[in-house]
């Protein structure tokens, strides 16, 4: 256990007391225990794009030790499994009759060698490089579509597919999904897998239980497929009863670029579930990134766990490393973890200083989680420039904002984002995260979630700020 200050450590155990029983109870039902078996092989990769587990990122200390600040948030909120009107809605679209045809998600004929690559549109489609890396960023903008019609945009599902069509005979597709009912992304995975290409599926248990074509069809046809199901819970890692297994990720043994340039060891992840409703109605964003080995091995390994359903309660173990992979590319922060607010102890890296911006996209902003919008108001009163978009926001994280003067609005997001230019250390960056991880309890401490840092970018040029930047204005000029 990580070291908690001794005060802290006096009112965590009074908080929890009374409870005791139930959650003892709750972890003795289950049929997973970590026994530490699963830690190892994280870190080991030491390849071009970073050492390991243990490296700073140099924006301070990435502290992990327990402070009074991750006591804030005690429990579970009544819809921390659901984001407004997105996922709570992707059941909707389940159907055993086969999807009309789309097309706007028919892949090029030469898919494995794109002819070329597709405009710079900001709010659509940008490229950056992270941390000597290739990245490629594909945003979802449903009232100005970048691919379709209004309310419809399937830019980003239209990448994934063109990413599946791209691995060639003889590689490998490991990945994890939430939600999918877009029976072109399920057709596209056993596509490769009839094509020779080995395909590994992991799935929240919800897609077990789908009569959608997608599933009946295509997925249940894949000969390595896995429906999480723990005892009360739909997770593939996670111990804990209504525990969901939220994460989008992908890696790719070997894939294309949208400009044509093959690359080894590939990721992809973001907030777009392979669903019409969070995939394609709402605002979104994905990141591809190219030739990250460290990353790709790192993640994949993830992936491994939650195919193997290697349960745990806190998967967060940064001594080991597992949970916590720092790369030069990116650092990802993988859920459930026991005892800190995974997204507070990266925020409170940035020096709040006149000058300093932040803007936020969120699905839903719960009340759950009042530790993060207790961090923001501290930026805001360290005179950072605050502004929140997201679809929900619970009453109690409302008046907090609003009280705190940050502009907050509504509108049809599904992100999961935080865009900041602020200093860090001795100096000035321009930082992204993404990921799965939403504004609740149970993303951090009982779902199975990432929370991703992009490499941070400095000076006069910072492409990947500026895209993200230019989708938050988006959403911003579009309320509900």
């Amino acid at each position: 256990m990580r070291s908690r200050p001794l005060a802290s450590l006096l009112v965590l155990v009074t908080a929890l007391g009374a409870g005791c029983s139930a959650a003892d109870e709750s972890d003795s039902s289950d049929e997973g225990v970590d026994a530490g078996a699963d830690e190892e092989g994280y870190g080991e990769y030491d390849g071009p794009d970073g050492t390991g587990a243990g490296e700073d990122d140099g924006d301070g200390p990435d502290d992990d030790i327990p402070n009074d600040e991750d006591l804030t948030d005690t429990a579970l909120g009544p819809y921390d499994d659901l984001d407004e009107e997105g996922e709570s809605l992707d059941s909707e679209d389940e159907s055993g009759v086969p999807d009309p045809y789309d097309p706007y998600l028919v892949p090029d004929a030469t898919a494995r060698i794109a002819r070329a690559a597709p405009a710079l549109t900001p709010g659509c489609t940008a490229r950056a490089t992270l941390g000597g890396s290739p990245a490629w960023i594909f945003f979802v903008r449903p009232d100005v579509p970048c691919t379709g019609e209004a309310g419809n945009d399937r830019h980003a599902i239209r990448e994934l597919i063109r990413l599946i069509h791209s691995v060639p005979k003889g590689g490998r597709i490991d990945a994890h999904i939430f939600s999918i009912s877009i029976d072109d992304v399920a057709k596209a995975l056993h596509t490769a897998q009839v094509d020779g290409v080995t395909v590994y599926l992991s799935t929240d248990g919800q897609v077990g239980d789908s009569k959608d074509v997608s599933k009946t069809v295509y997925l249940d046809a894949l000969k390595n497929k896995v429906y999480c199901h723990g005892s009360g819970n739909r997770a593939c890692i996670s111990t804990h009863a209504k525990a969901i297994s939220h994460t989008k990720l992908f890696t790719f043994s070997h894939a294309t670029a949208p400009d044509g340039t093959g690359h080894d060891n590939v990721v992809w992840f973001g907030s777009a579930n392979q669903s019409p409703h969070s995939g394609t109605k709402l605002y979104n964003n994905t990141v591809t990134i190219y030739g990250a080995d460290g990353l790709y091995k790192d993640l994949k390994h993830y992936l491994e766990d939650l195919y193997n359903q290697k349960r745990a309660g806190d998967y967060y173990k940064p001594g080991s490393g597992r949970g916590r992979i720092l790369r030069n590319a990116a650092n990802v922060y993988v859920s459930p973890e026991a005892e800190t607010d995974l997204v507070t102890h990266r925020l409170d890296d940035l020096q709040p200083a006149s000058g300093c911006k932040v803007r936020v996209m969120q699905a839903a902003f719960r009340d759950s989680r009042l530790a993060v919008v207790n961090r923001l108001i501290k930026m805001k009163q360290g005179h950072c420039d605050v502004e929140v978009v997201a679809h929900k926001f619970e009453p109690t994280v409302k008046q907090r904002l609003t009280d705190a003067g940050i502009p907050i609005r509504r509108a049809l997001v599904h992100d999961k984002v935080f865009i900041i230019y602020g200093k860090y250390g001795s100096s000035w960056k321009y930082r992204v995260f993404t990921g799965s991880h939403n504004m609740s309890y149970g993303s951090d401490h009982i779902f199975d979630e990432i929370f991703v840092k992009l490499a941070p970018e400095k000076g006069s040029s910072h492409p990947l700020y500026d895209a993200y930047m230019a989708h938050f204005n988006d959403a911003w000029s579009h309320p509900i």
